[in-house]
């Protein structure tokens, strides 16, 4: 039986949906057992729109956007429970487009793309259709009748997805696809060498990336580095700004080590004592497999609270977004061993091991076996 051809949408609002379709896409490639693509629909539908809504995508970071941000999610979440689709069809000329070229015989999405779900309902089509949840909270727009299968981080998420009248047997609860990299084992002392750290010392890592953690992360620097046996590993990602501004202003601290854009992110969560995150579902779930105990601040409304929220009640992160506060909650963490050993027990409950292994294997494990049976009838 020939390979199928995977096409995986996605968009780079916020960067995780990315993360997740590169980690399938990963995992794809290392089994060579499919053709695979990763298409950013709205990206390629109009680069200059698409570019304005991600400005309107940053300015909920800012105080006056969050509440506008709040508005349009859960406004949005209403909607897409009482209106047709059909009427949100944004992005449906170019999904045509890209089934066109691409031939898929399965499509996974990474995005809640609504010109999915309106495709689905205009064409009597073959094409098996997957969405991969990624956040620990459900947005209404992922759910459709259309969609063959969900894979979920929780039984939370199953069980909600059950109750707005979806099959159990088209939910699989998997957790949240991530890179390879973070299921590697390392050598502490290597890395320790590797990135000039000092061995037995509290290491805390602040992961800032495009959006920031938030804007007091100068003064949280600040007041963390007075503690002499501290370490502290920020990454900015792509942004530069921020990277330039906290390059310049530690470049003489030598417990300091600031990072732009990194590609092994894994090997800073296996030094970390603790991680300062904002709530993002990818850098939560990279927390969970590392088993790296959890501080969050900046949680936008929508997505990130509920995440926030649902890491709080399972007693797997803390959330403040005072950054006084904060400091404080930090160091009472770091040298709490009790409270770092249950909060690493509570990170493991919530585990679900390989997971983008699980959505690949499951995904083609039907593509075959459908294979099989319709060669079975036409014999």
């Amino acid at each position: 039986m020939r390979k199928p051809k995977v096409v995986i949408l996605t968009t780079n609002y916020g960067n995780g949906h990315l993360q997740v379709a590169r980690a399938l896409e990963e995992c794809f490639l290392h089994k060579n057992q499919a053709n695979v693509v990763v298409r950013d629909i709205y990206q390629e539908t109009n680069p200059r729109l698409h570019e304005w809504t991600k400005k309107l995508y940053l300015k909920s970071y800012t105080k006056s956007g969050r509440q506008l941000y709040r508005l349009f999610y859960y406004s949005s979440q209403e909607i897409t429970k009482s209106r047709p689709l059909k009427i949100f069809s944004y992005g449906y000329s170019q999904l045509m487009r890209i089934i066109q070229q691409e031939q898929p015989d399965i499509i996974i999405n990474t995005f809640p793309s609504i010109a999915v779900q309106h495709f689905l309902m205009k064409a009597n089509s073959a094409v098996r259709t997957y969405n991969v949840v990624t956040d620990y909270c459900l947005h209404h727009s992922w759910i459709h009748p259309s969609i063959d299968k969900y894979y979920v981080a929780t039984q939370e998420l199953k069980s909600h997805l059950i109750a707005n009248n979806i099959k159990q047997n088209q939910i699989v609860v998997t957790g949240i696809p991530v890179q390879a990299q973070f299921y590697q084992s390392f050598c502490r002392q290597t890395l320790e060498h590797k990135y000039q750290l000092k061995p037995n010392c509290k290491t805390i890592l602040i992961v800032a990336g495009a959006y920031g953690v938030t804007k007091e992360i100068k003064y949280i620097c600040d007041d963390l580095k007075k503690d002499k046996t501290l370490q502290i590993l920020i990454v900015c990602g792509k942004n530069n700004q921020l990277y330039e501004e906290m390059q310049l202003k530690f470049k003489h601290e030598t417990r300091v080590r600031v990072f732009g854009y990194i590609n092994q992110l894994a090997e800073l969560f296996e030094l970390a004592d603790c991680v300062m995150t904002k709530p993002g579902g990818i850098i939560l779930s990279e927390a969970v497999v590392k088993n790296v105990p959890i501080i969050l601040t900046g949680a936008t409304p929508g997505q990130e609270s509920e995440n926030a929220e649902f890491f709080q009640s399972k007693r797997a992160a803390i959330l403040y977004e005072k950054w006084d506060l904060l400091v404080e909650q930090i160091y009472k963490l770091l040298y709490s061993e009790t409270t770092l050993s249950e909060m690493k027990k509570a990170l493991t409950k919530l585990h679900v091991p390989n997971a983008a292994d699980t959505i690949v294997n499951d995904v083609l494990k039907t593509y075959y076996w459908q294979g099989s049976q319709n060669s079975m009838v036409k014999g």
